[in-house]
């Protein structure tokens, strides 16, 4: 990163907002002004908070001149331009790729789409669990025959796709720096969604038969599935070496099985694998999750607890490892959250910084370009800027 300010302008894409053109920016006004219950806390919003924290927002009316003017100056030194604006707003804007090179052909120009560039859908809108959850294949394949489709269990296309679209800016960097050239990179929801379904689509161009995934007494494996504890919880098992079988019957106090016929290797495991199941239910309702718990601590295998997200903040784990970390505010408060999913030279990413409030940091944007004072609030009184402070 070439400092703060190169680094909020190569976010500049996603960070401006303006009351005057929120149609043009649906996904973001969308995701600060969720009203779910529960979804927020002292005005913040939890959807809002996990794609915008340590950013910061500058607030511009692009469909006025003055506002497009102001871009351009930040766009003069940023590194990186993102955008998820639809190709007819883009255009109404003059924020097209060629307009970006033209005033900076260094920059990287990364563009988040609901459907892609081409095709009938090219300039149709997209959200997360249309777009890249049910249109994938995946809500498909989470739904059982007779049974309503499951819900998305998080922002899987919002926060998966915002990842790899910043890995291919990376490399788009890299490049820069070797030849000099920018480049334009793209993802979208609808793409990322399919890439996480590889295995199914591969099957697909195959030609196998390969239809929503079925219960727990149809797994493949005994050994590969979820098992009730008597307190209710789960438990899962992911055993997928052979080797790990008798160590598994050790843990479950069921060593007796090595000598059943019906489990004398992997292929008759695989053919008795329902009788097997039962097996290990009635083994794993004996006991409680913290016994459980405990019990498995030394087993070979792979194995977890379904954990609640509360459960998850406070996993030595993840605390351990900083997966879980403090994002804070400028008062000092602040909540803990999910790491961003790298690291750097062995050390955790550390605290954050929250999600900015709308237009939080124009009059600070605007003072690193050489614009205030007097020329600032006339900026906001024509309503080309929000100057938080004077609002």
């Amino acid at each position: 990163h070439a400092g703060r300010h190169r680094r909020d302008q190569a976010e500049i894409g996603q960070q401006i907002e303006s009351r005057r053109i929120e149609p043009l920016h649906a996904a973001i006004k969308a995701s600060r002004n969720l009203a779910i219950p529960d979804s927020g806390r002292d005005g913040r919003n939890m959807f809002f908070e996990a794609g915008n924290r340590g950013k910061r927002s500058l607030a511009l009316d692009l469909t006025q001149a003055e506002g497009r003017a102001i871009l351009r100056r930040l766009v003069e030194t940023a590194d990186v331009f993102i955008t998820n604006l639809r190709a007819d707003a883009r255009a109404k804007l003059g924020i097209e790729p060629a307009d970006i090179a033209a005033i900076n052909p260094r920059i990287v120009y990364a563009r988040g789409t609901g459907y892609g560039l081409r095709g009938a859908m090219a300039n149709d809108g997209g959200f997360d669990f249309p777009s890249s959850w049910c249109r994938s294949g995946s809500g498909y394949m989470q739904t059982r025959p007779g049974l309503e489709p499951p819900q998305q269990p998080g922002s899987v296309g919002d926060l998966g796709g915002g990842a790899t679209l910043a890995g291919a800016v990376a490399a788009a960097l890299f490049r820069r720096e070797r030849t000099g050239q920018g480049a334009v990179v793209d993802n979208a929801l609808y793409l990322f969604g399919i890439y996480l379904m590889s295995q199914s689509m591969a099957a697909a161009g195959m030609g196998l038969e390969r239809g929503p995934n079925g219960g727990r007494d149809e797994a493949f494996s005994a050994m590969v599935n979820l098992y009730r504890t008597k307190d209710d919880r789960w438990i899962s098992l992911c055993l997928l070496m052979d080797r790990w079988w008798p160590d598994l019957l050790q843990h479950l106090g069921r060593t007796d099985l090595l000598d059943d016929p019906r489990y004398k290797d992997a292929a008759a495991r695989f053919e008795n694998r329902r009788a097997l199941i039962r097996e290990f239910d009635e083994v794993f309702l004996a006991h409680d999750f913290a016994w459980w718990k405990d019990k498995l601590a030394t087993l070979e295998g792979v194995w977890a607890p379904l954990q609640s997200p509360a459960e998850v903040i406070a996993d030595p784990q993840a605390l351990e490892n900083g997966f879980i970390t403090r994002i804070e505010d400028g008062d000092g408060q602040g909540y803990l959250g999910g790491a961003s999913p790298a690291q750097f030279d062995e050390r955790p990413i550390g605290a954050l910084r929250t999600a900015p409030r709308y237009g939080e940091h124009t009059g600070s944007i605007l003072a690193e370009l050489g614009i205030a004072g007097e020329e600032a609030a006339a900026l906001h009184g024509a309503g080309i800027v929000r100057l938080t402070d004077a609002a």
